[in-house]
C-alpha cells in the first residue's frame, strides 16, 4: 500500500483570480521530513493548508497514505497538525491536554493513559504532566503540542512555523528535537517555514516556492551547490549569494570574466562543467559568488582577485562580514538578494549590495580599496534574462 503524503498539480484561486499555488506536485515519502519554503506569500501554507482540508483546492489531487483525500473533511484525513500558536487549553493540564484528541475520538481511558505516558517519555515531560500551559516555558508548551501530535498516530504530520514564536536559542534547540523526534517515530512530515536556515538544517528535501511556483526541489545539498536559477542562488545560504554582471570574454580560447575594472580566468574545469559559456562570449551574463567563497584579501593584483571599495565591516569574533562594491561597475540595474534572501532588482552601486565572509583578523577599512581572491572554482553562472542556471 502507498504511504506518504502525494500532491498532484495542485491549484487554489482566490477571488479576483488570485492564484495562490499553481500545478504544485510533490511526493512525500515514508518518513521524509520535507520543508516547503520561499519568502511571505510565496503559498507555502495555503498548500499546508489544503493538505489539511482547511483550504478547499481549485484543481488538483491530494493523496495521504495512498488514499484520495482532495474532498474529504479534516478529521477524515488521518492527519495531525502543530501550528505556530500551540493552542492549548489553559485550564487543562499537560497530561489531558495531550490526550484531548484521543479523549474527543473515543478511546478508552486506560489506551489514552498509555499512549500519554509513552508520548511524554518520548518528549522527555514525564515530570511534567500535572503542570498546567502557564507553569511552562515556550519550549515546553511546543512539546505539549507535538505530544497531542504524537499520540494520534496519524498518517502524516502537517507543521506550520511551528517554532515562529520561541527565542533564538531555542528555536536551534528545538529544531534538533522535531527532526530526532520525526526521525524515530518515522511519520511523513510536510513543514512549512520562510527561514531558509530552518529548511537547510530540517529538511531531507527542500521545496522553494515563490509566487505560488515551485521553483526547485532537492535535498538541502543539491540546493546549496546546484541552484537552478538567480531566485533559489540568492535564497538559499546566509549571507545571499552575490549575484553580479559581469562581461563573459575569451583569450586563447578560454573564458574569462570582466566585472568593472577587474578580470577573473575561469578555471578549465569550470569552463568544461559549465558548456553553454563559450555560447555567451560577448555577452554580458550574471556572475554567482558565495560569500564564503572570497577566499581572503590580496595584495597584488591577480587574476583569481576583484577590486572593491569597502562600505563597512561587521566583526562577529570568529569571521569577519565584510560589505562592498565592486571598483569600475557602472551605476546600471544589477541583481542582488537582500537582506531576506528574496531576490530584488536594484542598482548595483545603489547601496551595500555585496558580501564576503571572511577569516577572523581579516585586516579592512570602511571607505578603502582592497582586492578580494576570488574561489574561482565555486562561480556559478546565470542567464541575466531568464534567470536560469548555465549549464
Amino acid at each position: 500500500m502507498a504511504s506518504g503524503i502525494e500532491i498532484e498539480s495542485l491549484r487554489k484561486e482566490f477571488a479576483g483570480d488570485v492564484v495562490a499555488v499553481d500545478d504544485l506536485s510533490l511526493e512525500v515519502a515514508e518518513g521524509e521530513f520535507m520543508v516547503l519554503v520561499g519568502p511571505s506569500g510565496c503559498g507555502k501554507s495555503t498548500t499546508l493548508r489544503m493538505v489539511a482540508g482547511l483550504e478547499e483546492a481549485t484543481a488538483g489531487t491530494i493523496r495521504i497514505g495512498g488514499r484520495d483525500v482532495t474532498a474529504l473533511p479534516p478529521r477524515k484525513r488521518d492527519i495531525a497538525m502543530v501550528f505556530q500558536s500551540y493552542a492549548l487549553y489553559a485550564h487543562m493540564s499537560v497530561r489531558d491536554n495531550i490526550g484531548f484528541g484521543l479523549k474527543m475520538a473515543g478511546v478508552p481511558k486506560p489506551q489514552i493513559a498509555d499512549k500519554v505516558a509513552e508520548a511524554a517519555e518520548i518528549l522527555g515531560m514525564t515530570d511534567l504532566l500535572d503542570r498546567k500551559p502557564r507553569q511552562l516555558s515556550g519550549g515546553q508548551r511546543q512539546r505539549v503540542a507535538m505530544g497531542r501530535a504524537i499520540v494520534r498516530e496519524p498518517a502524516a504530520f502537517l507543521m506550520d512555523e511551528p517554532l515562529s514564536n520561541l527565542d533564538a536559542k531555542l528555536r536551534v534547540e528545538m529544531r534538533g528535537e522535531i527532526t530526532s523526534l520525526q526521525r524515530r517515530i518515522g511519520t511523513p512530515t510536510l513543514y512549512v517555514t520562510h527561514d531558509q536556515t530552518e529548511a537547510m538544517t530540517m529538511g531531507d528535501r527542500v521545496a522553494i516556492l515563490r509566487d505560488g511556483v515551485l521553483e526547485q526541489l532537492g535535498t538541502p545539498a543539491e540546493l546549496y551547490d546546484r541552484p537552478g536559477n538567480m531566485f533559489v542562488a540568492s535564497f538559499i545560504g546566509s549571507p545571499a549569494m552575490n549575484l553580479i554582471e559581469a562581461r563573459c570574454e575569451a583569450v586563447n580560447g578560454r573564458p574569462r570574466l570582466r566585472i568593472g575594472d577587474s578580470v577573473l580566468n575561469v578555471p578549465d574545469a569550470v569552463a568544461r562543467r559549465c558548456g553553454s559559456l563559450p555560447e555567451y562570449t560577448g555577452r554580458d551574463l550574471c556572475v554567482g559568488i558565495r560569500p564564503e567563497d572570497f577566499v581572503s584579501t590580496a595584495g597584488a593584483e591577480q587574476p583569481e582577485t576583484i577590486e572593491i571599495a569597502v562600505t563597512r565591516a561587521e566583526s562577529l569574533g570568529s569571521e569577519l562580514f565584510v560589505y562592498f562594491q565592486t571598483v569600475g561597475t557602472q551605476a546600471s540595474p544589477g541583481i542582488v538578494g537582500d537582506e531576506l534572501g528574496e531576490a530584488t532588482e536594484t542598482p548595483a552601486l545603489a547601496r551595500e549590495s555585496l558580501t564576503a565572509r571572511l577569516e577572523r583578523g581579516t585586516i579592512v577599512e570602511p571607505g578603502a580599496r582592497a582586492r578580494l581572491l576570488v574561489d574561482t572554482e565555486r562561480l556559478y553562472f546565470f542567464d541575466l534574462e531568464t534567470g536560469a542556471a548555465l549549464t
